[in-house]
């Protein structure tokens, strides 16, 4: 997953259970990073108008953003999905391996197959 797309469903994430807003220092905390890092991501998807500032309560994602995080995060679950019914011992990192490097497509046939 690349950088872009690992902060976008971060923030889905954070934003999508519960609070509708997030901070810099949430995202950094959540992936480990500097907060001057979540900030300079954070602000090159606002770039993208995957991002919107909220006023002293921090930032959300736009409509695409949410879409693009919300689609990412699915693919995530069902590639952690198939490692689990393949018995793959660590089937989260697995997926965040190779989530980057296969799409959506494949992700659907290969759950079809398992099912």
């Amino acid at each position: 997953m690349n950088e872009k797309e690992q902060y976008l469903k971060t923030i889905y994430n954070l934003t999508s259970s519960g609070e509708e807003t997030t901070t810099t220092k949430q995202v950094s905390e959540n992936l480990n990073v500097s907060n001057a890092s979540a900030s300079e991501a954070v602000q090159k998807l606002e770039e993208d108008k995957l991002v919107c500032r909220v006023p002293y309560k921090g930032f959300t994602l736009s409509p695409p953003g949410k879409k693009l995080g919300k689609e990412l995060r699915e693919k995530n679950q069902k590639l952690e999905k198939i490692f689990r019914k393949a018995e793959v011992e660590d089937p989260e990192k697995e997926a965040e391996k190779v989530e980057n490097h296969i799409s959506s497509e494949v992700v659907e046939k290969l759950l079809s197959k398992l099912d």
